[in-house]
C-alpha cells in the first residue's frame, strides 16, 4: 500500500573514532598477542621462566575477547554513528532532516537499497551478525549541481515499495529512470 508520503530515519555516521564492540574485542585479542611476541621474541625470556601472573594477565583478556565475540555474533551490529533526523519522500518534495527540496529544483534522484534491519551479515561477526539497516543511500542533485547525500534506515526488505508512487512521479519529471526504480524497489529479483 502506497501513500502520499513515507518517512525513514536518517543515519549519520560519526566523523570521530567510535569505540565499538568489535574494536574492543580486537584490542583484547591483539594486545596480549603483542605482549606474547614481545616477551618471547624481543626480551627472549624462555617460556618456562614467564611468571604465572603474567601468563594469566595475557590469557584473561584473550579469553574475555573470545567470549565477547561469541556473545556479539548474536547481537545487532553496532553503529558507528547515530540515527538522527527524518527523510521524507513526498510526491512534490523530498525532505532531508528538515531541509526541503522541491522536485522542480532537482536534476536527478538516486536511491540505493543495500540493507534492511535484521538482515544476516556473515562477514560482520565482531560487530554483530544482524544489520541495523542503515547502509542505504539517497543522493540528489539540485539544478545548481549541488549534491546532497544521506544514509537512511530500512526496517524490512520491501519497505521501499511504499514509495513507488513517489518514484513514478520522479520518473515523470525525468529525475529517475524506470530501470533505477526497478532496482530500487528490487523488482529485478536480487532479493535480500
Amino acid at each position: 500500500m502506497t501513500s502520499d508520503y513515507k518517512t525513514f530515519n536518517i543515519y549519520k555516521p560519526s566523523e570521530n573514532f567510535v569505540w565499538t564492540r568489535s574494536r574492543i574485542i580486537w584490542g583484547l585479542v591483539i594486545i596480549p598477542l603483542i605482549c606474547i611476541f614481545f616477551v618471547l621474541h624481543i626480551l627472549k625470556i624462555p617460556e618456562k621462566q614467564i611468571p604465572g601472573w603474567l601468563r594469566q594477565g595475557i590469557f584473561a583478556p584473550m579469553l574475555t575477547g573470545f567470549l565477547g565475540y561469541l556473545i556479539s555474533i548474536w547481537l545487532p551490529e553496532e553503529l558507528k554513528g547515530k540515527i538522527k533526523g527524518k527523510l521524507i519522500f513526498e510526491k512534490e518534495k523530498i525532505t532531508i532532516d528538515q531541509e526541503i527540496f522541491l522536485i522542480k529544483d532537482l536534476k536527478y534522484v538516486e536511491i540505493v537499497q543495500n540493507d534492511h534491519k535484521g538482515r544476516y551479515i556473515f562477514s560482520n561477526a565482531f560487530d554483530g551478525m544482524f544489520s541495523q539497516g542503515c547502509n542505504n543511500t539517497l543522493k540528489i542533485r539540485l539544478l545548481n549541481n549541488l549534491e546532497k547525500k544521506c544514509f537512511f534506515q530500512i526496517n524490512h526488505p520491501r519497505e521501499l515499495l511504499q514509495i513507488s508512487n513517489q518514484l513514478n512521479i520522479y520518473i515523470e519529471n525525468g529525475l529517475l529512470t524506470k530501470e533505477a526504480r526497478n532496482s530500487t524497489l528490487n523488482y529485478n529479483g536480487n532479493g535480500f
